[in-house]
């Protein structure tokens, strides 16, 4: 049985961990890994924990040269058998007032109602889909993972669908056929059980879960604040990694879309003037169903909303 809360996130589901895999640092990695890597994020697309930490991730890979390498875990294996009963869930609809809750907390704006209209059966071939891209083209994973979770979080859409996941994938410029043939492959099915496997391994306790690889290895699980991210970075030593000096104009391109949320933290300005910020800057407004207080828009550059 699962449970989500702020301090941990959403805990790990029970993972057989005794799968072999390459290492790298003395941890796992693939092939398409061949960066120095400095933070391992534990993370689910459909984690709203995750999704509520967006804002001070964003902050804190502009602010320094963050080498991350993703292990997508599989938050939701299925509903059969799921709960997580401190937060009442234990069917699809149970899902939207925990959802209200962490944007009401964060300022996240979050559209609960796939889990009404379309409810996501479960989340392992969202992080498969993940994977796949990483083989494809390892430079996207991160973009394809955000389009996803606009989807899911900001429309209310369900990405496992086969319309709407060949339709990110063709956005991201893939060979839609190649895709889908990795994603099918037992190739990709082992890559997924690796990374569950080292997720158990390194000893992530929840979804998000951040290691940060320095002198020695410390990890913070949950929905956390930027200065205990910034922390994190201070204590790794002679390996923490250099400080960017990015213009706010070289900030604001580093992304195709940002809540309203997500631009206050990165910016360090009020919702009222970083909408006046971003909109002066031509990016499009889109008002966010279920979002709370004034942060429920998401700003897209020109022509570049996938809402579909």
């Amino acid at each position: 049985m699962e449970s989500c809360d702020q301090q941990n996130g959403c805990a790990i589901p029970s993972i057989n961990s005794s799968t072999d895999g390459f290492r790298i640092d003395g941890l796992e990695t693939d092939a398409t890994q061949p960066r120095k890597i400095n933070v391992i994020f534990v993370t689910d697309p459909i984690c709203s924990h995750c999704w509520a930490i967006e804002p001070v991730w964003r902050r804190l890979t502009l602010n320094y040269e963050i080498n991350v390498r993703y292990i997508h875990g599989g938050l939701l294996p299925g509903w059969k058998n799921f709960g997580d009963p401190g937060n009442g869930i234990s069917k699809p609809e149970d899902v939207i007032p925990h959802w209200q809750q962490v944007a009401a907390h964060y300022g996240q704006p979050i559209d609960p109602s796939v889990w009404i209209n379309d409810p996501i059966d479960n989340s392992y071939v969202l992080c498969q889909a993940a994977i796949t891209v990483r083989q494809l083209r390892p430079e996207l994973e991160s973009v394809f993972v955000r389009l996803m979770r606009e989807q899911i979080f900001l429309f209310g859409k369900n990405p496992s669908k086969i319309e709407l996941l060949t339709r990110l994938v063709s956005d991201l410029g893939l060979n839609t056929e190649l895709f889908f043939e990795t994603l099918d492959s037992q190739n990709l099915k082992h890559t997924f059980s690796l990374e569950q496997a080292e997720m158990v391994r390194l000893g992530a306790k929840g979804f998000p879960s951040l290691l940060f690889l320095g002198d020695s290895i410390s990890s913070l699980s949950g929905s956390r604040s930027y200065l205990q991210l910034e922390a994190a970075i201070a204590s790794m030593g002679s390996r923490k990694p250099a400080r960017k000096n990015l213009s706010n104009i070289e900030k604001l391109a580093a992304f195709n879309s940002w809540t309203s949320q997500e631009a206050s933290e990165v910016f360090q300005l009020s919702i009222s003037e970083v909408e006046s910020f971003l909109a002066t800057q031509g990016l499009e407004p889109v008002k966010v169903n279920g979002g709370v207080n004034s942060g429920n828009t998401v700003w897209f550059e020109h022509n570049k909303s996938v809402k579909t």
